[in-house]
């Protein structure tokens, strides 16, 4: 499987900045996704429509355990 890793779209909340991370979600999706906004789901199970640059976020946590098991 192809994977792309994608950043949220990030909206502010009380509970600190606990969603900017980047996310392990399948290729094939990533492009829908930035041209007709369709959200996409990453490994770890979070749900969003992609469009900031993900290069400015660290990894997620959960989807990298969830590559390594994969692999």
């Amino acid at each position: 499987m192809t994977v792309q890793i994608v950043a949220p779209t990030l909206t502010p909340t009380d509970a600190g900045d606990h969603d900017r991370f980047k996310h392990y979600v399948p290729k094939r999706l990533v492009t829908d996704a930035y041209i007709f906004g369709n959200p996409v789901t990453a490994l770890c199970g979070k749900k969003w429509v992609p469009s900031a640059d993900p290069e400015r976020f660290p990894v997620c946590p959960d989807c990298q355990k969830a590559w390594e098991a994969k692999e």
